[in-house]
Protein backbone atom coordinates (compact mmCIF):
# COMPACT_ATOMS: atom_id res chain seq x y z
CA UNK A 1 0.00 0.00 0.00
CA UNK A 2 2.92 2.10 1.02
CA UNK A 3 4.48 1.63 -2.20
CA UNK A 4 1.52 2.29 -3.98
CA UNK A 5 1.68 -0.84 -5.65
CA UNK A 6 -2.29 -1.38 -6.25
CA UNK A 7 -1.64 -3.84 -8.72
CA UNK A 8 -0.51 -6.41 -5.97
CA UNK A 9 -3.39 -5.58 -3.75
CA UNK A 10 -5.65 -8.43 -5.28
CA UNK A 11 -3.40 -11.43 -4.50
CA UNK A 12 -4.06 -10.83 -1.06
CA UNK A 13 -7.98 -10.59 -1.71
CA UNK A 14 -10.46 -13.66 -2.06
CA UNK A 15 -12.57 -13.31 -4.47
CA UNK A 16 -15.41 -11.28 -3.73
CA UNK A 17 -13.73 -9.09 -1.31
CA UNK A 18 -15.12 -5.81 -0.13
CA UNK A 19 -13.74 -2.83 2.22
CA UNK A 20 -15.60 -0.37 4.33
CA UNK A 21 -14.34 2.82 5.48
CA UNK A 22 -15.53 6.40 6.78
CA UNK A 23 -15.22 7.82 3.23
CA UNK A 24 -17.61 4.91 1.70
CA UNK A 25 -21.04 4.85 1.72
CA UNK A 26 -21.50 1.27 1.48
CA UNK A 27 -18.60 -1.81 1.14
CA UNK A 28 -16.90 -1.69 -2.19
CA UNK A 29 -14.95 -4.37 -4.11
CA UNK A 30 -11.62 -4.43 -4.41
CA UNK A 31 -11.55 -2.12 -7.73
CA UNK A 32 -12.77 0.38 -5.06
CA UNK A 33 -9.58 -0.66 -2.35
CA UNK A 34 -7.41 -0.39 -5.36
CA UNK A 35 -8.45 3.49 -5.97
CA UNK A 36 -8.36 4.46 -2.54
CA UNK A 37 -4.67 3.47 -2.38
CA UNK A 38 -3.95 4.80 -5.87
CA UNK A 39 -5.94 8.55 -4.82
CA UNK A 40 -4.14 8.54 -1.48
CA UNK A 41 -0.33 7.65 -3.06
CA UNK A 42 -1.00 10.41 -5.31
CA UNK A 43 -2.23 12.64 -2.57
CA UNK A 44 0.76 11.52 -0.17
CA UNK A 45 3.97 9.99 -2.20
CA UNK A 46 5.23 9.68 1.16
CA UNK A 47 2.24 7.88 3.23
CA UNK A 48 3.27 5.54 5.72
CA UNK A 49 1.51 2.85 7.40
CA UNK A 50 3.32 2.59 10.88
CA UNK A 51 1.82 -0.99 12.58
CA UNK A 52 1.77 -0.65 16.52
CA UNK A 53 -0.09 -4.03 17.14
CA UNK A 54 -1.11 -7.34 15.53
CA UNK A 55 -3.96 -9.61 17.24
CA UNK A 56 -5.15 -12.60 15.06
CA UNK A 57 -7.79 -15.52 16.44
CA UNK A 58 -6.95 -17.15 13.17
CA UNK A 59 -10.59 -15.88 11.19
CA UNK A 60 -10.14 -11.99 12.21
CA UNK A 61 -7.14 -10.02 12.24
CA UNK A 62 -7.00 -6.57 13.95
CA UNK A 63 -4.05 -4.24 13.15
CA UNK A 64 -3.63 -0.90 14.85
CA UNK A 65 -1.22 1.71 13.92
CA UNK A 66 -1.03 5.25 12.87
CA UNK A 67 -1.24 6.04 9.04
CA UNK A 68 0.86 9.39 8.33
CA UNK A 69 2.06 11.68 5.27
CA UNK A 70 1.79 14.97 3.49
CA UNK A 71 -0.43 16.54 1.17
CA UNK A 72 1.56 17.51 -1.67
CA UNK A 73 -0.41 16.05 -4.91
CA UNK A 74 -3.76 16.56 -5.32
CA UNK A 75 -6.44 15.01 -3.68
CA UNK A 76 -10.01 14.27 -5.25
CA UNK A 77 -9.13 16.70 -7.64
CA UNK A 78 -8.56 19.75 -5.36
CA UNK A 79 -4.96 21.15 -4.66
CA UNK A 80 -2.81 19.92 -2.30
CA UNK A 81 -2.46 22.00 0.95
CA UNK A 82 0.68 21.32 2.35
CA UNK A 83 -0.24 20.04 5.62
CA UNK A 84 1.11 17.28 7.40
CA UNK A 85 -1.45 14.26 8.78
CA UNK A 86 -1.21 12.08 11.21
CA UNK A 87 -3.96 9.85 12.98
CA UNK A 88 -4.59 6.32 14.60
CA UNK A 89 -6.29 3.70 12.55
CA UNK A 90 -7.57 0.47 13.50
CA UNK A 91 -7.78 -2.41 10.55
CA UNK A 92 -10.74 -5.86 11.25
CA UNK A 93 -9.73 -8.27 8.71
CA UNK A 94 -11.53 -11.30 8.04
CA UNK A 95 -9.76 -14.12 6.00
CA UNK A 96 -10.72 -17.46 5.10
CA UNK A 97 -9.00 -20.73 4.98
CA UNK A 98 -6.95 -19.83 2.31
CA UNK A 99 -5.40 -16.87 4.05
CA UNK A 100 -7.32 -14.23 1.74
CA UNK A 101 -9.13 -11.38 3.02
CA UNK A 102 -12.59 -11.44 2.79
CA UNK A 103 -13.26 -8.34 4.07
CA UNK A 104 -11.70 -5.12 5.06
CA UNK A 105 -13.28 -2.91 7.76
CA UNK A 106 -11.15 0.30 8.27
CA UNK A 107 -11.80 2.70 10.99
CA UNK A 108 -10.36 6.43 11.84
CA UNK A 109 -11.02 9.66 13.10
CA UNK A 110 -12.69 11.50 9.39
CA UNK A 111 -12.90 14.67 11.19
CA UNK A 112 -9.60 14.74 12.83
CA UNK A 113 -8.27 13.71 9.12
CA UNK A 114 -9.43 16.82 7.19
CA UNK A 115 -8.92 18.85 10.37
CA UNK A 116 -5.65 18.19 9.88
CA UNK A 117 -5.98 18.48 6.32
CA UNK A 118 -6.86 21.44 5.99
CA UNK A 119 -5.10 22.93 9.15
CA UNK A 120 -4.76 27.19 8.29
CA UNK A 121 -6.39 26.95 4.59
CA UNK A 122 -9.31 29.45 4.42
CA UNK A 123 -12.72 26.45 2.83
CA UNK A 124 -14.51 29.80 1.50
CA UNK A 125 -11.21 30.73 -0.58
CA UNK A 126 -10.95 27.34 -1.74
CA UNK A 127 -14.37 26.86 -2.72
CA UNK A 128 -13.91 30.32 -4.86
CA UNK A 129 -10.66 28.95 -6.56
CA UNK A 130 -12.35 25.54 -7.23
CA UNK A 131 -14.86 27.44 -9.11
CA UNK A 132 -12.88 30.10 -10.73
CA UNK A 133 -10.78 26.71 -12.29
CA UNK A 134 -13.78 25.33 -13.70
CA UNK A 135 -14.76 29.02 -15.47
CA UNK A 136 -11.07 28.56 -16.86
CA UNK A 137 -11.77 24.90 -18.27
CA UNK A 138 -15.10 25.98 -19.52
CA UNK A 139 -13.33 28.85 -21.41
CA UNK A 140 -10.88 26.24 -22.32
CA UNK A 141 -13.41 23.95 -23.55
CA UNK A 142 -12.45 20.93 -21.46
CA UNK A 143 -15.60 19.76 -20.81
CA UNK A 144 -14.23 16.21 -19.27
CA UNK A 145 -12.23 18.67 -17.18
CA UNK A 146 -14.95 20.38 -16.17
CA UNK A 147 -17.12 17.08 -15.32
CA UNK A 148 -14.36 15.92 -13.36
CA UNK A 149 -14.55 18.78 -10.99
CA UNK A 150 -18.03 18.56 -9.92
CA UNK A 151 -19.34 15.70 -7.28
CA UNK A 152 -20.47 12.42 -8.11
CA UNK A 153 -24.24 13.07 -8.53
CA UNK A 154 -23.88 16.63 -9.22
CA UNK A 155 -27.32 18.51 -9.96
CA UNK A 156 -27.76 21.22 -12.26
CA UNK A 157 -30.81 23.68 -12.50
CA UNK A 158 -31.50 26.35 -14.71
CA UNK A 159 -29.74 25.01 -18.03
CA UNK A 160 -32.96 23.38 -19.26
CA UNK A 161 -36.69 23.24 -18.58
CA UNK A 162 -35.46 19.58 -15.94
CA UNK A 163 -32.52 19.52 -13.26
CA UNK A 164 -29.89 18.02 -15.36
CA UNK A 165 -27.10 15.68 -14.21
CA UNK A 166 -23.35 15.62 -15.57
CA UNK A 167 -24.44 13.96 -18.85
CA UNK A 168 -27.15 16.26 -19.64
CA UNK A 169 -24.82 19.60 -18.55
CA UNK A 170 -22.09 18.30 -20.98
CA UNK A 171 -24.73 17.90 -23.45
CA UNK A 172 -25.99 21.20 -23.67
CA UNK A 173 -23.20 23.16 -22.70
CA UNK A 174 -21.19 21.01 -25.84
CA UNK A 175 -24.18 22.29 -28.18
CA UNK A 176 -23.25 25.88 -27.20
CA UNK A 177 -19.56 25.78 -27.41
CA UNK A 178 -20.16 24.07 -30.91
CA UNK A 179 -22.48 26.79 -32.23
CA UNK A 180 -20.33 29.39 -30.91
CA UNK A 181 -16.63 28.45 -31.52
CA UNK A 182 -15.08 31.57 -30.45
CA UNK A 183 -17.41 32.01 -27.39
CA UNK A 184 -16.48 33.28 -23.68
CA UNK A 185 -17.44 33.24 -20.68
CA UNK A 186 -15.82 36.39 -18.94
CA UNK A 187 -16.06 36.14 -15.26
CA UNK A 188 -17.67 40.17 -13.72
CA UNK A 189 -17.80 39.10 -10.07
CA UNK A 190 -17.57 36.86 -7.48
CA UNK A 191 -19.04 36.38 -4.23
CA UNK A 192 -18.27 33.31 -1.75
CA UNK A 193 -20.09 32.80 1.67
CA UNK A 194 -20.22 29.32 3.39
CA UNK A 195 -20.45 26.08 1.15
CA UNK A 196 -21.64 28.89 -1.38
CA UNK A 197 -20.27 30.87 -4.36
CA UNK A 198 -22.43 32.68 -6.76
CA UNK A 199 -20.71 34.40 -10.18
CA UNK A 200 -21.73 36.90 -12.13
CA UNK A 201 -20.77 36.75 -15.68
CA UNK A 202 -21.13 37.23 -19.53
CA UNK A 203 -21.51 34.88 -22.61
CA UNK A 204 -20.30 36.20 -25.71
CA UNK A 205 -19.33 34.57 -28.96
CA UNK A 206 -20.15 34.49 -32.70
CA UNK A 207 -22.68 32.06 -34.38
CA UNK A 208 -20.58 30.40 -36.86
CA UNK A 209 -20.12 26.98 -35.68
CA UNK A 210 -22.89 24.57 -35.53
CA UNK A 211 -26.65 24.98 -35.73
CA UNK A 212 -27.78 26.22 -32.25
CA UNK A 213 -31.63 25.58 -30.60
CA UNK A 214 -32.35 24.37 -34.41
CA UNK A 215 -31.10 27.91 -36.17
CA UNK A 216 -28.28 27.27 -38.40
CA UNK A 217 -25.10 29.28 -38.60
CA UNK A 218 -26.13 33.29 -38.40
CA UNK A 219 -22.60 34.73 -38.54
CA UNK A 220 -24.66 36.68 -36.26
CA UNK A 221 -22.13 37.66 -32.75
CA UNK A 222 -24.46 37.12 -29.01
CA UNK A 223 -24.20 38.69 -25.48
CA UNK A 224 -26.05 37.66 -22.64
CA UNK A 225 -25.51 38.13 -18.97
CA UNK A 226 -25.74 34.96 -16.37
CA UNK A 227 -25.24 34.17 -12.70
CA UNK A 228 -25.12 30.76 -11.59
CA UNK A 229 -24.94 29.64 -7.74
CA UNK A 230 -22.55 26.44 -6.70
CA UNK A 231 -22.99 24.48 -3.74
CA UNK A 232 -19.66 22.79 -2.74
CA UNK A 233 -19.31 20.33 -0.30
CA UNK A 234 -15.52 18.52 0.40
CA UNK A 235 -14.30 21.59 -2.31
CA UNK A 236 -16.65 19.97 -4.99
CA UNK A 237 -19.77 21.41 -6.47
CA UNK A 238 -22.66 19.14 -5.73
CA UNK A 239 -25.76 21.74 -6.81
CA UNK A 240 -26.01 24.61 -9.53
CA UNK A 241 -28.24 26.73 -10.16
CA UNK A 242 -28.17 29.33 -13.14
CA UNK A 243 -29.95 32.37 -14.05
CA UNK A 244 -28.74 33.16 -17.98
CA UNK A 245 -30.34 35.03 -20.58
CA UNK A 246 -30.67 32.19 -22.95
CA UNK A 247 -33.43 34.43 -24.98
CA UNK A 248 -31.18 37.16 -25.84
CA UNK A 249 -28.70 34.95 -27.42
CA UNK A 250 -31.95 33.33 -29.46
CA UNK A 251 -33.06 36.92 -30.45
CA UNK A 252 -29.75 38.23 -31.75
CA UNK A 253 -28.61 35.34 -34.06
CA UNK A 254 -32.57 35.60 -35.27
CA UNK A 255 -34.28 32.86 -33.62
CA UNK A 256 -37.03 35.46 -32.11
CA UNK A 257 -37.52 38.63 -34.16
CA UNK A 258 -36.43 41.13 -32.03
CA UNK A 259 -39.31 43.66 -30.87
CA UNK A 260 -40.29 46.59 -32.76
CA UNK A 261 -40.63 50.37 -31.04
Amino acid sequence: MDAGQTDKLSQYCAAGFKISNPFLAAPAPIEAFQSIIQSQKTAFPDMKHEVLEIVSDGKNVVTHGIYSGTNTGNMMGNPPTGNKVSLSFLVLDQVDGNGKITSRNVQFDSKSFEAQLMAGIDPVAMNKQAVLKIMESINKRDLDGVVAAYAPGAKFNGWAPQQLDAKGYKAVMGELLAAFPDSRFVVDDVVAEGDKVVVRHHFEGTHTGAAFQGVPPSKRKAYATATVTFLLKNGKPVELWLNADFLAILTQIGAIPMAQN
